[in-house]
């Protein structure tokens, strides 16, 4: 259709091509950004158009399921569920017309913001988006965390772990009734659908865990007996390593549980919790007094920060700066050097958007178990509240881009 438009408007002379039908409008529009997931795509025609030829040329990539209604000459696309979070959108009304390098004509291409799984004030699961403008409930969970396709969410409840896709719909218990052991803290896998997780036994000995969510197939990967806890859990960015926190000492292991070994000393341990090089070959940590990073191969420590005897919780993003607790949010590089404080009260920081921006919990110590969630600019000089959580729960899980965006080939 849009072919011929253009071959027709070629040959014609101007005053005929005001009659030849053209998109006039477009919404979301070309580029736009943090696009709520919630919302509708409208193309507006100049002039009435054959409907049924337009719906079944229209493609949206990657795929949505979704309703068609039109007023006058605007064609509105309903999804039926939310669009995923940090994903690049593209839609075409004719995918069969393409460049000569076979790309498809896009009309309008527009991404959807970062968004925060976390528990809310009243205790059930929430969705928040970084522009604040979306939120929803799902159902009563704890520590949620995306699935690798954006998909689903997986979280724990009542000593199991559970699955439920991001529509709050399709809820599936993971883990049998008749296992010997609580579950909970899962980690997605960043490039597979593998699930690790925590679970402790009846002698309160804490033990890593995976489990397939599709075959439900569990794997146990550590056989620790004493009773002491595994109290952070994390895939390498790469999803080849699990790292875990266990008496204060960071252990790296494959992603089989095998070739198991410590990262951290009996003088050097983990305060809180620790966070992976952009290239998963390094981690940091915060110890006693101040952040320190080591290398998995070589087990190699070195001291980044200035004298810090208050850190603590802190994350690692892919443009190379840490950010971690210290009478406040410091930000540095990843050598340590430009180390800056960019708020005076926070915790547990989190990078959103590869490190344009990042989220902190603030306590209200005025009221029982509240909290509230708060993102920030990477200089710091931008912030906002975003959402009210409970204080005992405030683990939050980020949705993250695809490494590679690639158009579509329908």
């Amino acid at each position: 259709m849009l072919l011929l438009i253009a071959v027709v408007a070629a040959v014609l002379p101007a005053a005929a091509q005001e009659n030849i039908p053209h998109i006039s409008a477009v919404s979301p529009e070309f580029g736009a950004e943090n696009v709520d997931t919630l919302t509708e795509i409208s193309v507006t025609f100049s002039a009435a158009m054959d409907k049924k030829s337009v719906e079944k040329n229209f493609y949206v990539y990657p795929e949505v399921k979704g309703k068609f209604c039109w007023k006058e000459n605007t064609l509105f696309f309903k999804p039926l569920e939310p669009l995923l979070p940090s994903t690049s959108y593209y839609v075409s009304c004719s995918p069969q017309i393409k460049s000569a390098g076979g790309t498809p004509l896009v009309i309008t291409a527009f991404s959807t913001p970062a968004q925060a799984l976390c528990v809310g004030a009243d205790g059930k699961i929430i969705i928040v988006s970084i522009n604040a403008r979306v939120e929803r409930m799902l159902v009563d969970g704890r520590n949620p965390v995306w699935s690798v396709d954006k998909r689903s969410i997986v979280y724990d409840w009542d000593g199991k772990l559970w699955q439920i896709d991001a529509a709050a719909r399709d809820k599936i218990q993971l883990i049998d009734d008749d296992e010997t052991y609580k579950s909970g803290r899962p980690a997605y896998n960043p490039v597979m659908d593998l699930v690790a997780f925590i679970g402790t036994n009846d002698a309160g000995a804490d033990n890593v865990y995976t489990i397939e969510p599709q075959t439900k197939a569990v794997q146990q990967l550590t056989a620790f007996y004493e009773p002491m806890s595994i109290d952070f859990l994390r895939w390498s960015p790469d999803g080849l390593y699990l790292a875990f926190l266990r008496s204060g000492q960071i252990w790296i292991m494959n992603r089989d549980g095998k070739d198991m070994r410590k990262l951290t000393t009996t003088d050097l341990t983990c305060k809180s919790n620790f966070a992976w090089s952009p290239g998963g070959v390094k981690i940091t940590f915060g110890g006693k007094e101040n952040v320190w990073v080591g290398d998995i191969y070589s087990s190699e420590l070195k001291k980044l920060s200035f004298d810090n005897p208050k850190t603590g919780a802190l994350d690692w993003s892919q443009y190379n700066k840490v950010v971690f607790e210290s009478d406040g949010l410091t930000i540095m590089d990843a050598d340590g050097s430009n180390e800056i404080q960019v708020a005076t009260a926070g915790g547990n920081p989190c990078w959103i958007d590869k490190g344009k921006y990042l989220s902190y919990v603030l306590p209200l110590y005025d009221k029982d178990n509240s909290a509230q969630l708060w993102i920030m600019s990477a200089d710091g000089l931008t912030k906002e509240k975003i959402a009210d959580i409970d204080s005992r729960y405030t683990s939050v899980s980020w949705s993250k881009s695809s490494n590679t965006q690639k158009l579509f080939s329908p």
